[in-house]
């Protein structure tokens, strides 16, 4: 088995963990039995994905009494240190929650089940969406899938529909229509974006998402792989037109003192016409009290636009799998590989009927009639031929905060383009 490799520091502090079983301060939540599977989430039982998961292993306990969960709650910052260390301790926990930019180690060493085999072997490899299948093989250097992505965004721009109808603008269909309607826009003393450059990936997502219209989806991939270079053409146009938009006034003044929470609430209060997020923000759409601008039936949304000379269309999404989860090879054993065929099952179904979530999985339930945003994004899934990854995913930590922290500068002016690529290529 290949080992990890971790710097000494690391490794000597794995003492303090105490083993596979340990809280090591985090929330613990058991359900009593004989093989407990250990499961280590970024979310309490009454929180994000275990919400799910727990009461299904209720129900999985009823024919199954002997089998229990055990939840471990830990910070997401320190998901991928813990997991690190439990790692090279030969400790890992029987099912995790992992950052789905960070799986290749694991993979490499070969300390996690193939999903895609275990499904298959399960007769559930049918039940995974195209358009995640894809992503999730996109995030591994073997081409397979290594996790499950229990909850899947599209990424893409939500628009304002009254201030477009009133304006006589519509959906565009490329980049150049975009700019076209945001000057219109700026005109009419409305701001064309909302952007929250304070967070910084906000900007690098509309450098991602013109440079995957022009190279196409596999853009990212091709540069980890050395078959583009980050300063090739289509790269530096991405930073010129996003240095462009900018200058243009497109995201307002100040964008880099703004946060997620205010740009989210300059879009829900009209302040601006359009919204580059994933669908992950159809929380705060949803919500009466966030949600000033009529309601989410107020709110469309459009596909990343084509662009000029570029081979990317309107049938590639960009998407994110946010945090996925995997199982260590070393826990799946028979009850393990039973509550995995059940829980996977069950979870899409229940996701959504209960929660309006959607995950990599499909489902026949259809969202509540008084959820227009799901249903909208449970259409857009449907049209997906492929997806695409973020701009930072093939990125190691170091190359991310550059890309993140360099673009600010990029949309004040104080880097060029060229510099903001070559920085990155260096």
């Amino acid at each position: 088995m290949k080992k990890l490799t971790f710097p000494l520091m690391m490794l000597a502090s794995i003492v303090f963990v105490g083993g596979c079983s340990s809280s090591s301060g985090g929330e613990m939540e058991s359900s009593g039995g004989e093989r407990e599977i250990h499961y280590l989430s970024n979310r309490t039982a009454n929180q994000g994905q275990p919400r799910i998961v727990m009461p299904i292993m209720e129900q999985f306990q009823q024919d199954n009494p002997d089998v229990s969960l055990d939840l471990e709650t830990i910070e997401q910052s320190d998901l991928v240190q813990r997991i690190q260390l439990l790692t090279a301790s030969n400790a890992l926990p029987d099912m995790f929650v992992y950052e789905s930019a960070q799986l290749d180690d694991l993979i490499s060493g070969d300390y996690i089940v193939n999903i895609e085999e275990a499904l298959g072997e399960a007769g559930l490899l049918d039940n995974v969406r195209p358009a995640a299948l894809d992503l999730m093989r996109q995030l591994s250097d073997t081409g397979e899938m290594y996790a499950v992505p229990m909850e899947l965004n599209i990424e893409g721009f939500w628009y304002n529909k009254e201030i477009f109808q009133s304006l006589g603008l519509e959906e565009p269909q490329t980049w150049d229509e975009l700019m076209a309607i945001s000057d219109v826009l700026l005109e009419n003393e409305i701001q064309p974006f909302a952007l929250a450059g304070q967070d910084r990936w906000p900007i690098t997502r509309f450098i991602n998402a013109y440079a995957v219209r022009y190279y196409g989806v596999d853009a990212m991939q091709r540069v980890a792989d050395g078959d583009l270079s980050i300063t090739d053409e289509g790269f530096i146009k991405a930073a010129k037109t996003v240095q462009e938009m900018s200058e243009r006034g497109y995201f307002g003044q100040g964008v880099n003192a703004m946060d997620y929470d205010a740009a989210t609430a300059s879009f829900l209060t009209g302040q601006s016409a359009m919204y580059y997020m994933g669908s992950w923000a159809l929380g705060e759409m949803n919500d009466e009290n966030q949600n000033h601008i009529g309601g989410p039936e107020n709110i469309g949304f459009f596909n990343v636009p084509v662009v000029e000379g570029g081979v990317g269309t309107l049938e590639d999404y960009m998407m994110n799998a946010g945090i996925v989860t995997v199982f260590s090879k070393a826990g799946f054993d028979e009850p393990t590989r039973e509550w995995f065929t059940y829980l996977y099952t069950h979870y899409a179904d229940r996701a959504m009927s209960e929660h309006g979530m959607v995950s990599g999985l499909a489902t026949s339930i259809e969202p509540n009639d008084d959820d227009p945003l799901t249903k909208l994004v449970l259409d857009e899934l449907e049209q997906a031929e492929s997806s695409a990854l973020w701009f930072e995913a093939t990125f190691n930590a170091r190359k991310q905060e550059l890309a993140e922290t360099n673009a600010q500068q990029l949309i004040e002016g104080s880097l060029t383009p060229e510099q903001f690529m070559s920085a990155l290529d260096e």
